[in-house]
């Protein structure tokens, strides 16, 4: 016989179900007036029987499904109809950006000058029908949905037994919905693999060498300081005077005393033995000005004035 609580099989001398525990009524269902409770419970399954139970006792008592939130519906809506076995509700959810594209773009042709406020208004109801209107009518779709298919075992077979058995296997909750979450979390994780990383690793980069010429240019200024004071290249930044503490992806900073030079030597990642050089001139006013350049450092991590 089967269970009607979870329609597992079992020995016709058993009083209880193996699989949940339940009592079980006995193989003469005379004996046991079955109630639309029993269908509910073997077509919604274990996985929260009695949230749907209660909600679908009340659209009974109505004589009507009506609006009742589904908070899953709201926020995973697609994996919510593959949970619960609602394969066309689905497909219909999958392509309906698709199928509302077509009457939208068509609306905002004819509209003429107007194009953008009726496609603001179309985008602004598909907003609503997806967030809105279907999370508050989500059970309803699902009872309805259950509803056709115990209609449907009712009208296949006389059999109670066999009816609880055909919901129970036709119905409670599928395991692709779980699928779909680690295929997307999957795709997600070789999505930040393949842009994200290398973004972030890019910005990075960036923002060290940024770092890095920030630095180097104080010490630059402080070659120059000294030299306007002396008229002479110093023989380091010590006696420049420079004591600024280097960050830790900046390896050294160093000075060539015959040209004035200085040279910023990094140690990060990727950077490591990559120099940036600053190299002086004197402008017009007879003042020393940097320029800046790197030879071992592509020109996308450098900012804008090192890019020469």
């Amino acid at each position: 016989m089967f269970c009607t609580q979870c329609g597992g099989a079992n020995e016709d001398s058993a009083k209880f179900c193996a699989s949940c525990g339940a009592e079980l009524q006995g193989k003469n269902t005379a004996t046991h007036q079955i109630s639309m409770d029993d269908y509910y419970k073997a077509i919604v399954g274990p996985k929260s029987q009695d949230y749907y139970l209660q909600r679908f006792s009340r659209f009974d008592q109505r004589g009507s499904a009506g609006a009742s939130w589904n908070w899953p519906a709201f926020f995973v809506t697609f994996y919510w109809f593959l949970y619960r076995k609602m394969w066309l509700h689905a497909l219909v959810y999958f392509f309906l950006p698709t199928m509302m594209m077509v009457p939208a773009s068509f609306a905002a042709a004819m509209a003429g000058s107007s194009a953008n406020i009726v496609s603001a208004f179309c985008f602004i109801a598909y907003l609503v029908g997806i967030f809105v209107l279907l999370p508050m009518y989500a059970n309803s779709f699902y009872y309805n949905h259950c509803q056709k298919k115990i209609a449907h075992e009712k009208a296949s077979s006389n059999d109670v037994q066999r009816q609880l058995s055909e919901l129970t296997r036709k119905g409670g909750t599928s395991g692709i919905a779980l699928i779909f979450v680690v295929l997307l979390a999957v795709f997600g994780v070789g999505i930040l693999a393949a842009v994200a990383l290398p973004a972030y690793q890019s910005y990075t980069m960036k923002a060290r060498v940024f770092e890095a010429v920030k630095v180097g240019s104080q010490a630059a200024d402080s070659v120059a300081s000294y030299y306007n004071q002396h008229q002479e290249i110093p023989a380091n930044l010590q006696q420049a005077g420079f004591t600024t503490a280097l960050p830790a992806f900046v390896q050294d900073i160093t000075i060539n005393r015959d040209n004035g030079v200085v040279t910023i030597t990094l140690s990060a990642p990727q950077l490591d033995g990559k120099t940036i050089l600053l190299v002086p001139s004197v402008d017009s006013n007879k003042q020393i000005v940097w320029g800046c350049m790197s030879q071992t450092i592509e020109k996308m991590y450098l900012p804008q004035h090192c890019q020469q």
